[in-house]
């Protein structure tokens, strides 16, 4: 497996986790703001699909370069567990949203 191609791809799922992350959050403070603005649900929704389908061809990127490589094993798997905490929080959101 090419190194600088696992560093460079843990360096992208890292962000794009950190990004999503941020960038929900954004929206549902937004959304609390402007008193359940349907334009901004709107919005999220769409950002939640787009995130959903980026995180999850990175995360089965690095789960099968995980299974394929010996080298920085650790160092996938926390990218991969930093991937896996959205999942909760994002649901959290959901139904912070749903009772608002």
């Amino acid at each position: 497996m090419n190194i600088p191609y696992i560093y460079t791809l843990l360096k992208t799922a890292k962000i794009t986790a950190i990004l999503s992350f941020l960038g929900g959050t954004f929206l549902l403070i937004c959304y609390l703001y402007n008193a359940g603005s349907q334009t901004i649900l709107n919005l999220g929704i769409y950002y939640a699909l787009f995130t959903l389908l980026m995180n999850s061809i990175l995360f089965f990127t690095l789960c099968i370069i995980f299974m394929h490589s010996e080298v920085k094993r650790k160092n996938i798997l926390k990218s991969l567990l930093l991937m896996i905490l959205n999942i909760p929080i994002s649901l959290c959101y959901v139904i912070l949203i749903a009772n608002y």
